[in-house]
């Protein structure tokens, strides 16, 4: 019996080396790899909202292998006897799917740097199919055609590309324009008195400051206001001039006011992108960019309370393109019709005619009619792909930006905009597209301190993938509800953007006194985590052995929601972005790893929530028989003489007993962790923020656009002493 399976096994490597072997592994090959392409370029079109770290990985990998692949492909065509059209259009299909899947798998700016030694082997893999291509034998004229036809297109997009990445490595000069234009809008605007609501004295720049760059290149100097003025003249289209401009269209509110969001997130992306440059904004600190958040944002408008996630939304979306899709190469959209039209025409005659008609040469060896079948799903995915991206360019946000820009400047109506610009689409309001997944990160500490990583794929690549610490364990992202980014907006425009750690909501419900030492740790992650174990031991405490949203819902409401939702995003953060945290990142880790221990070691090996409760309240009982020490500050001159949950179950103890009713209880914890989650918002460090928009974005990067475009570019100094001054009000 082993005997027959050795017999048979070496008969089917014998088969392998033959030609017929040598040819059906070339049409494996090929088919494998014009599927792990087109993935690759349906991928990308929906990149920017992925946020699983598998799911990118996998891509990145496929990418990455596809250029082996593709290479083995010509590779077997160059050395074996495979000269013939047949396999050489299916070199050429190759080469043109692999360049429409150029961009697809970029999650960070550490990624485009890759990127660059990629395309030089796209490159050279295009210089060897041309090898190929003249020296082919046969006399199919459709499929001689179909291959000049992907090599050129491929040519052409592969310059694009390159055209793209010298761009890229330059540095943008518009942005110093934009920053310097801005030390003056308030002078420019000086002559009118601002409205947020219409935009009236908001001189933002919405488009063609390209118009001002010949100045930058004089002595590198200040510009001069006056220089800026002449020559930008009848080219720049201010924000304001925009909003008059929509306002005199004959459309609906609702397609009015979508239009003005989407320019104003246009005119803020420019303003952002001072931040990833070294600007500081000239507006920060001034009431006119706070009543831009506050009043010109945060507002019931015909299409609902959430304009201002809107508007950072699409803004974070132009931030995403420009970090990582950059496309130097906007063409009309009569342009891609043209292609997407003649690439479809040319696989149709490929299929028809060069396959199936008269013209077709069947291979001497190989399964029969086996290249036919390579040959027409080859074509079709190439076309199919060619009219994807020429249908997804119609919805092109850049495209529409363009368009409203030159009706503006022209002082033309939408209706009668240039022929060939958007010119299908007959309301003024922007593409319908959803930027982001709309989606919070979880963690919930009490759940995951006992996890224990392996970590074997970290060993396996000799540790080119992160290894996961103890007690880390990311779960699947959360839908992001609706109540709660409508509770931060109300916050904020209450608090007028005045930031604190979670005190004034203490104040408000008379609990400063009591439970103020809960906010005034040394190290803000001490805070996130030991009020992220109170709101755990709440939430299980009020029943929560049924699951879903539903069950929130019955129990606290609104407020339970939006108290778990925020608390178990912030410990998210902790365990897996420290970097967004105000604390040093690796302050932050250590304080996480500690937390883990501790964990382990007060909970021994509980598992479930009824047995982590019991435990709990035992450390409750004997947190009220020896409270001293902590209540007055003395857990800071004692450091590791208390836990992580040593301090929660005594804050666990006063809370509940200051705080009888369960629904108060979380009406207190939402608006606890809704003041938090925005005193954590501020940073100077950009660079994290534009990493995880490569890795599906998040909410705290929404909230940090927002408060920057309000002026608050960090956090109150001192923020514990400086609202406790106010406890004899108590």
């Amino acid at each position: 019996m082993e005997a027959s399976r050795v017999v048979v096994m070496r008969g089917i490597v014998e088969n392998l080396r033959t030609v017929q072997g040598s040819l059906l592994r070339l049409e494996v090959v090929v088919l494998l790899s014009a599927l792990i392409l087109a993935a690759l370029v349906l991928y990308g079109s929906a990149n920017r909202r992925s946020s699983d770290k598998l799911l990118r990985g996998a891509m990145w990998m496929a990418y990455s292998l596809s250029y082996v692949v593709v290479s083995y492909a010509v590779g077997i065509i160059q050395d074996g006897p495979f000269r013939g059209e047949t396999f050489v259009l299916w070199a050429a299909a190759l080469l043109l799917i692999q360049a429409s899947a150029y961009a697809a798998p970029v999650h960070s700016r550490r990624d485009v740097d890759q990127r660059k030694k990629l395309l030089l082997q796209h490159v050279l893999q295009t210089g060897l199919v041309l090898w190929l291509i003249v020296n082919a034998t046969g006399r199919n004229a459709s499929y001689r055609a179909a291959i000049w036809a992907f090599w050129a297109l491929n040519v052409l997009k592969t310059a694009a590309k390159i055209g793209e990445m010298i761009q890229s490595s330059r540095p943008d000069l518009s942005v110093r324009v934009v920053a310097e234009y801005m030390d003056v809008e308030e002078v420019l605007a000086s002559d009118q008195r601002y409205d947020p609501v219409t935009m009236q004295g908001y001189k933002y720049i919405f488009h063609g400051e390209e118009a001002m760059l010949p100045a930058c290149h004089h002595d590198g100097g200040r510009l001069a206001t006056d220089e800026m003025l002449s020559l930008s003249d009848g080219k720049l289209v201010t924000i304001d001039q925009v909003y008059k401009w929509i306002d005199q269209e004959p459309y609906t509110e609702v397609e009015k006011d979508r239009a003005r969001d989407f320019c104003l997130a246009f005119a803020l992306f420019k303003l952002l992108k001072r931040r990833f440059c070294g600007y500081v904004p000239a507006e920060a600190g001034t009431e006119k960019a706070r009543d831009l958040v506050l009043t010109g944002l945060i507002h019931a408008g015909v299409t609902g309370p959430d304009a201002a996630f809107r508007v950072v939304d699409a803004e974070l979306a132009f931030l995403y393109d420009f970090f990582y899709t950059r496309n130097i190469v906007l063409v009309g959209a009569k342009t891609y019709i043209c292609i997407a039209v003649a690439v479809a025409g040319i696989t149709m005659w490929t299929a028809f005619f060069g396959a199936l008609g008269p013209g077709y040469h069947r291979p001497r060896v190989g399964v029969r009619d086996l290249d036919r079948s390579v040959t027409v799903l080859v074509v079709a995915i190439t076309a199919g792909l060619e009219v994807f991206q020429a249908v997804a360019g119609f919805a092109s946000n850049w495209r529409y930006v363009k368009t409203v820009y030159r009706c503006v400047r022209d002082g033309r109506p939408w209706s009668n905009r240039r022929r060939g610009h958007l010119w299908w689409k007959e309301s003024i309001s922007p593409p319908v597209t959803k930027y982001w997944e709309d989606k919070l990160g979880q963690y919930v500490l009490l759940k995951r301190f006992h996890r224990r990583p392996l970590n074997l794929l970290s060993w396996l690549t000799l540790y080119l993938v992160e290894p996961r610490r103890q007690g880390q364990k990311r779960g699947r992202r959360k839908p992001l509800p609706v109540q709660l980014k409508r509770a931060v907006l109300v916050h904020l425009k209450n608090s007028r953007c005045r930031l604190t750690n979670g005190v004034a909501a203490l104040r408000k419900h008379g609990l400063l006194r009591q439970l103020a030492w809960a906010c005034r740790f040394p190290k803000i992650t001490d805070q996130i985590l030991v009020w992220h174990v109170v709101t755990t031991r709440c939430d299980w405490a009020s029943g929560r052995h049924r699951r879903g949203d539903t069950t929130l819902a019955d129990v606290g409401g609104e407020h339970r929601i939006i108290a778990t939702k925020l608390s178990n995003y912030c410990a998210y953060l902790v365990a897996f972005v420290p970097e967004m945290l105000p604390d040093p990142s690796y302050t932050a880790e250590q304080i996480f790893d500690t937390a883990v221990q501790q964990a382990r070691h007060h909970l021994g090996d509980r598992r479930t929530p009824s047995s982590i409760l019991a435990k709990l309240e035992d450390m409750e009982d004997d947190a009220r028989a020896h409270p001293e020490g902590l209540e007055s500050g003395g857990v800071h001159e004692r450091a590791g003489s208390t836990t992580v949950i040593e301090r929660a179950a005594l804050l666990g103890a006063q809370f509940r007993a200051a705080v009888l009713d369960d629904a108060q209880r979380w009406e207190v914890l939402a608006e606890f962790w809704t003041e938090l989650v925005l005193f954590l918002a501020p940073s100077d460090n950009v660079d994290i923020h534009a990493e995880m928009l490569g890795a599906g974005g998040e909410f705290m990067t929404q909230l940090w656009a927002l408060l920057g475009h309000a002026g608050v570019l960090e956090r109150p100094v001192g923020h514990a002493s400086a609202t406790m001054g106010e406890w004899g009000d108590q």
